[in-house]
């Protein structure tokens, strides 16, 4: 009877494991998105079917689903049935807290995961799909690239960053990315010679720049890197913006370049969606009622002091809604900024 269980339960941990995120009930009940983000917190939930939905168990299933997604072979049937047994044995001593410090261990063992290993675009190792180049010279390499933080940045032209910033597809090679020219064999040789260094893109010279991957083959790189902004958890932060400063006629816009340079590496830190969501909600709070005596096309800097996130504004009228937009027009973490225009501190 027990063995009929735990093959049940495997069973269970096993297609929740391979299904897409949209096939789970906590997506059909508007708990998580398409990524497998949380969109309703526990708070959140008042129906019996939204707080079923999303039991516990989920919620590890979830994060040990996100994670199997940063290892190579993470996306294999044969990991999957890996990962569930290991799951099913552990499953009472994990947590939310120290399931990727266990898993991580579990993966070191079985060999899943070692310093050495070659890993996806968003990630550190050996850049797959090299063997065989032709090497490219240090003067080469040095004609591409400035320095940024102590690392080396490798200054592309616009098709090029945009291939690398929509990410690499599974079973494609890196060339596809960035090319066979003189930069993009620069590029991957530098990857070759250097598998734990970050690889720093930059779209022109003096364009925003982004991670092609990050430096040193960890769990916590894997995991941190998740935290980069997409462009629908971005509207989202704009919606619910906008529900903020409704009730001073308040609707917030962001420009295009500021998703490029909230991603932007010149942070250091990542900046956050809950960092974002909670500048507005301090901004409200504190300047709600004098952001609209401002005026028609009065600029201002919403400076976070705890953060360092600083977010130049501006406010323009709009005829047809007899409102203000807030126009965002870009944002960074940086402490000490300086401008001539107002600070609004928060």
């Amino acid at each position: 009877m027990a063995n009929l269980v735990d093959l049940y339960l495997v069973y269970r941990i096993l297609r929740r494991l391979t299904q897409p995120f949209t096939d789970w009930e906590a997506y059909k009940q508007g708990v998580i998105d398409a990524d497998g983000n949380i969109v309703k917190d526990k708070n959140q939930r008042f129906s019996t079917d939204e707080q079923e939905s999303f039991t516990k168990f989920d919620l590890l299933i979830l994060k040990l689903k996100k994670l199997l997604g940063t290892i190579p072979f993470g996306k294999t049937k044969l990991a999957s049935y890996a990962a569930a047994l290991w799951f099913l044995k552990e499953e009472k001593k994990l947590t939310e807290d120290n399931l990727q410090e266990e898993f991580e261990k579990f993966c070191m063992k079985e060999k899943f995961l070692s310093e050495e290993a070659p890993a996806n675009v968003a990630s550190s190792g050996a850049v797959a799909g090299l063997t065989g180049d032709p090497p490219v010279g240090k003067k080469a390499q040095k004609k591409y690239t400035s320095r940024f933080a102590n690392n080396e940045v490798f200054v592309v032209d616009s098709k090029t960053y945009n291939n690398a910033r929509l990410g690499k597809q599974k079973y494609h090679r890196y060339e596809r990315y960035v090319g066979n020219d003189e930069i993009g064999m620069a590029i991957r040789e530098y990857g070759k010679k250097y598998p734990k260094k970050p690889i720093i893109l930059q779209d022109g010279e003096n364009g925003p720049m982004i991670f092609l991957r990050r430096g040193r083959n960890t769990f916590k790189e894997h995991v941190e890197l998740k935290e980069e902004i997409s462009a629908t958890e971005l509207k989202g932060i704009e919606m619910y913006a906008d529900k903020l400063f409704k009730a001073v006629g308040i609707d917030v816009e962001f420009t295009r370049h500021f998703l490029d340079r909230v991603n932007d590496a010149r942070n250091v830190k990542d900046i956050t969606p809950t960092e974002l969501a909670l500048l507005f909600r301090k901004t409200y709070a504190v300047h709600g009622q004098k952001i609209p005596k401002l005026g028609p096309d009065a600029e201002a800097v919403i400076a976070d002091m705890k953060s360092d996130i600083n977010l130049p504004f501006v406010l323009k009228w709009d005829r047809n809604s007899q409102e203000f937009d807030l126009v965002a027009k870009t944002v960074m973490r940086k402490k000490n900024f300086m401008t001539s225009n107002p600070k609004l501190k928060v």
